[in-house]
């Protein structure tokens, strides 16, 4: 991996995350008895408030360190806060010439902060002054009532694009030519379930971790320039996509972000990948325009995917992800395309819902669950594949007979909406 032999290499990668200051307390981790290449050393810094350089106490500082290991005890993958000073210290870390730090700093009311720092000599690490700025109404964690949750965190606040209704929108204009250019008559499927399917889970799985609790590793990826570079909090054999996609889906309920990486592989020391984003769960940012992600669309994966506890909670409060063989064009909020736009062909992030006067009165409870968030919240697309494949995770709690009653669904009962009535900013994926 390059960045493993580029010392000093500094990348600060901002992101707009307020949150509130827990009290934590820095514990010293106990030294093996191999101490490795270079020893031990410590890592200090001061946090400054941008503007008027006065010391921010009880900022939280999260330490993340590749060393190549997955001994928890011999890396600084720990936490602390900020004294009256706005200083910080992590003593007594292991590391050698090869290892990598990630810093991350959150003070309640400024923008969070992500460093990754190599770790060179026996000295040290002085980071010095770290200044955070302020963060403004746009930039502040926006929670307008109830968001899906996974662990303790949200799948995006309440009024972003994935978890606002579409039931009342209007009929897009290009709607018939859309749903006929995916199938009229193409019967749906439910691209998950229980057991296995050619080898693997019928599905797309997730990892939920605590990022001070397992190792981070930065990932060399094959399109590098739209893809954030930084270090992914990926644990020690992971749940990946089975199949050509190879994803991986992480949530770090310290931080609340979302790390999804597309084609991941690993060699036994390092993880490579095609494309790799970071997401603040907390705000409605989306990815530069025409920047992929994990995903075709440029669009987060996980929050489009059906899971089983949704079902037993008796509702689906977000839209869900869906494919198709031919795509052209990106429209809001999707930011990539895999074609030029063509009249008839429906674009990345195009949203389809289940016709309101389609009956699902005669379907098991569990389904009218999934037909229900059809006709309320709608389908996606997201990605190049099969038509009108549906995404979800893997459970060895569904039923997949049951979940083939909805093979009966086909273009025919779907109908396009316009999505560009809700949109606030072309750069955000918050609604009205």
């Amino acid at each position: 991996m390059k960045f493993k032999i580029i010392f000093l290499f500094l990348a600060l990668l901002m992101f707009a995350c307020s949150t509130a200051t827990p009290t934590v307390t820095e514990t010293s981790i106990p030294q093996p008895s191999n101490i490795g290449d270079l020893g031990t050393a410590s890592i200090k810094g001061k946090v400054i408030d941008a503007e008027t350089g006065v010391p921010i106490a009880e900022a939280v500082v999260i330490c993340q360190h590749d060393s190549n290991s997955f001994n928890l005890e011999e890396t600084c993958n720990r936490r602390t806060t900020t004294n009256q000073d706005g200083e910080f210290i992590f003593e007594n870390i292991l590391f050698n010439n090869e290892d990598l730090i990630g810093i991350r700093i959150e003070a309640q009311g400024y923008q969070a902060i992500n460093m990754l720092q190599g770790f060179p000599s026996q000295a040290g690490m002085d980071l010095g002054e770290i200044k955070l700025s302020k963060a403004s109404a746009e930039t502040q964690p926006e929670i307008i009532g109830t968001s899906p949750m996974i662990a303790n965190c949200p799948m995006f606040p309440a009024n972003n694009f994935w978890n606002t209704p579409i039931d009342s929108l209007p009929t897009h204009p290009q709607s018939d030519s859309w749903t006929a250019s995916i199938g009229l008559s193409e019967s749906f499927h439910m691209d998950f379930g229980s057991g296995e399917w050619d080898g693997g889970p019928i599905g797309i799985p997730y990892n939920v971790v605590a990022i001070t609790q397992v190792g981070f590793f930065v990932p060399e990826f094959y399109y590098p320039d739209e893809s954030d570079i930084g270090a992914y909090p990926i644990p020690a054999n992971p749940l990946i996509e089975h199949g050509s996609d190879h994803h991986i889906l992480i949530v770090d309920t310290d931080t609340c972000y979302l790390y999804e990486i597309y084609d991941a592989s690993f060699d036994g020391t390092e993880w490579y990948g095609g494309s790799g984003a970071m997401w603040d769960l907390n705000a409605n940012y989306l990815r530069p325009d025409t920047w992929t992600s994990a995903d075709a669309a440029g669009l987060p994966i996980l929050p489009g995917l059906v899971r089983y506890d949704e079902i037993l909670a008796g509702e689906i409060k977000h839209a869900l992800r869906f494919t198709a063989e031919e795509t052209a064009g990106y429209v809001w909020p999707a930011r990539h395309q895999t074609s030029d736009p063509q009249d008839g062909i429906p674009p990345m992030g195009a949203r389809f819902r289940l016709k309101a006067d389609y009956d699902i009165s005669g379907f098991p409870p569990e389904m009218q669950v999934i037909l229900q968030a059809f006709k309320t919240y709608g389908i996606v697309l997201a990605d190049n594949g099969s038509n009108w494949y549906v995404s979800g995770v893997p459970d060895e709690r569904w039923d997949n007979d049951m979940l083939h009653l909805l093979d009966v669904l086909t273009g025919n009962d779907f109908e396009a909406v316009d999505t560009s009535v809700m949109m606030v900013d072309v750069d955000s994926a918050e609604t009205k």
